[in-house]
């Protein structure tokens, strides 16, 4: 028996599906992110009136393979995930991303690309890379921006999971719906956009890309103080052997 391909794609009356399947909880490592750059970046996507965005069996992602913060593999892996939004940032048409199961890490980052996002009441969300002593570059540089200041270090800060409820209330996602319900939901949100000339939907979306442009700058300085000074530390990874090890961290003593 044949595992299924990582990425797919779906076309029905100008809508494409993308939908990535690693299982059991879609960690990205950078093949994968690699080539769903590729899809998004493909003439399907790209000439496309709608592009939804799932994980398969009803789970969206934990996020990024946590190997690849490694210090030897972390810039080639920054370099992967920043091609990998922009390439989702860039697509000509609204993006509709249905939301299920685990949304963390790097795969909160990436839902922060799309355009639109509908959560499942039983998603889970969060930016837990603090408390493995790492950062999340993409999320340091949109979440002030995109949830205010004062919740993107609620997020960022406390690197715990919170329920899609409140989600919500801070903005993460358009709108929670029970489990049951929440496809419905992205499919009517998908059939009102399909009923919208296309390129005004383009030039609408290229407008509302270039008042919150997407934040180069702020991401290049995200990146820079992960690599060069972070991973400069004393024992910067000790959060990730923990991780890997399954034991609690034993961070070095902070000096007095």
């Amino acid at each position: 028996m044949t595992n299924p391909p990582p990425i797919t794609l779906a076309h029905a009356d100008g809508v494409v599906t993308v939908r990535w399947d690693r299982p059991p909880v879609h960690v990205f490592d950078r093949p994968l992110m690699e080539e769903l750059t590729a899809v998004l970046r493909s003439p399907e996507v790209r000439q496309a009136h709608v592009v939804r965005l799932e994980g398969a069996h009803h789970r969206w992602s934990a996020g990024l393979d946590v190997k690849d913060h490694r210090a030897g593999s972390l810039p080639p892996m920054l370099r992967a995930f920043r091609s990998l939004l922009e390439a989702l940032w860039e697509v000509p048409a609204p993006t509709v991303a249905l939301v299920e199961g685990p949304c963390l890490g790097g795969g909160l980052e990436l839902l922060g690309a799309c355009d639109l996002a509908y959560a499942a009441s039983s998603a889970t969300f969060g930016q837990p890379e603090v408390r493995l002593g790492v950062l999340p570059p993409f999320a340091i540089a949109q979440a002030p921006a995109e949830i205010g200041l004062k919740s993107a270090a609620e997020l960022l800060l406390l690197g715990e999971t919170m329920p899609a409820a409140r989600a919500a209330e801070l903005g993460l996602v358009n709108r929670v719906l029970p489990d049951e319900a929440v496809a419905g939901e992205v499919e009517r949100a998908v059939a009102t956009l399909r009923r919208s000339r296309r390129e005004t939907l383009v030039l609408l979306k290229r407008s509302l890309h270039e008042v919150v442009a997407f934040p180069d700058r702020a991401l290049a300085r995200a990146e820079a103080v992960y690599v060069q000074e972070l991973m400069a530390l004393p024992r910067a990874e000790e959060g990730l052997d923990a991780f890997l090890e399954k034991r609690p961290p034993r961070w070095p003593e902070s000096p007095a």
